[in-house]
């Protein structure tokens, strides 16, 4: 629910609340009260006291600042109630149990109900299908670029087979050969990631700024993310290093 930061809600109790104000806490701040409880405020013409400060929260768009809210009572128009469902009950029978309540009082008046998760998944709709595109182009690109990645290896392999045929006849070890294919690769990596992070970081901030209340961006998120690029690159490059590392030299001097 919503948190309540200052004073109390409305009660029956106090027949007074007709005439009280629940305020959040960006109203405070434009009112410029530092105390704003039993503080008087005059809304269309009409003195009321403030008996409650509440957080913002997101109820308009997710993009942008919240207005400063000022809730009130007002038994004459009221034309939406917000409610909590009973979580021990099934949905249906809240929803039977609320048309109940409202037939009672006006059995000509149609209930529509509307749910709070429904209403903010359609103000991040496009959230939801911009992370859904980003995975799936996402993937396709780390395959893309693993299939272009091995073929380079294979091509730089083919090249150097009889070099490496001559070293290996030499001494060079499966290792040694694998680390001289492999090096020169992995520092195009290297100079990628140190290329392609900082960019990654400041588009991240730039996506997050546009809303008023977001997650914050941890420091380890593109480290992780450069280590398992680093990771998938070098198992990429090494399959064929080793498979070339592994072949036989006298094959390799008959390679044309």
């Amino acid at each position: 629910g919503i948190k309540l930061l200052q004073g109390r809600d409305f009660s029956k109790n106090f027949a007074s609340d007709t005439s009280a104000l629940m305020v959040s806490a960006s109203a405070v701040k434009v009112f410029g009260y530092k105390n704003p409880i039993g503080k008087k405020v005059k809304i269309f013409g009409t003195n009321a006291y403030i008996i409650g400060v509440f957080d913002d929260y997101v109820w308009d768009s997710p993009y942008k600042s919240n207005y400063p809210q000022v809730v009130f009572l007002n038994p004459t128009q009221t034309g939406t109630i917000t409610m909590r469902l009973n979580n021990e009950n099934s949905l249906q029978s809240n929803v039977e149990t609320i048309n109940k309540i409202t037939k009672a009082f006006n059995p000509a008046y149609p209930t529509e109900i509307t749910f709070i998760n429904s209403l903010y998944q359609d103000k991040y709709k496009s959230e939801k299908t911009l992370g859904i595109l980003s995975n799936l182009f996402g993937g396709l690109a780390i395959f893309v670029s693993c299939l272009g990645l091995f073929g380079l290896v294979t091509y730089s392999a083919e090249q150097r087979t009889k070099e490496f045929g001559v070293r290996k006849v030499l001494g060079a070890s499966v290792a040694n050969l694998m680390q001289l294919l492999s090096l020169s690769f992995i520092k195009m990596i290297i100079v990628a990631i140190i290329i392609a992070a900082p960019i990654s970081y400041f588009a991240m901030r730039k996506w997050l700024s546009n809303f008023e209340f977001h997650t914050t961006f941890s420091w380890w998120i593109i480290p992780a993310a450069a280590l398992s690029t680093l990771t998938l690159a070098l198992l990429t490059v090494s399959f064929q290093a080793y498979k070339t590392a592994k072949a036989n030299p006298v094959n390799a001097l008959k390679y044309e």
